[in-house]
């Protein structure tokens, strides 16, 4: 036990380097296939009913967003509108 590590091999051994990696099974969703070449209006329509499911789009987001932003000033300046016609300070 004096000079336990005092001798070192000369060259790796390869079974040293090896290192095994366990399979997996990848679980992730896969896209569905192409559809079959035809149609280009076949083909459109296709990934527009796949695309229907999805979540929605950043495009969708921001129409969604816009209504928002447009739509709660246009409601605050309308029910002071109404508010004004009914109270008669629009004289």
């Amino acid at each position: 036990m004096e000079n336990r590590y005092g001798h070192l091999p000369e060259h790796p051994r390869p079974e040293d380097l090896v290192v095994e990696v366990p399979a997996f099974e990848d679980d992730r969703p896969q896209p569905d296939p192409e559809p079959p070449a035809g149609a280009p209006e076949l083909v459109a329509a296709t990934r527009f009913a796949q695309a229907s499911h999805e979540p929605p789009t950043i495009r969708r987001t921001q129409m969604r967003a816009g209504a928002w932003i447009a739509g709660v000033p246009i409601a605050a300046l309308a029910v002071v509108a109404v508010v004004q016609v009914l109270l008669g300070l629009g004289e």
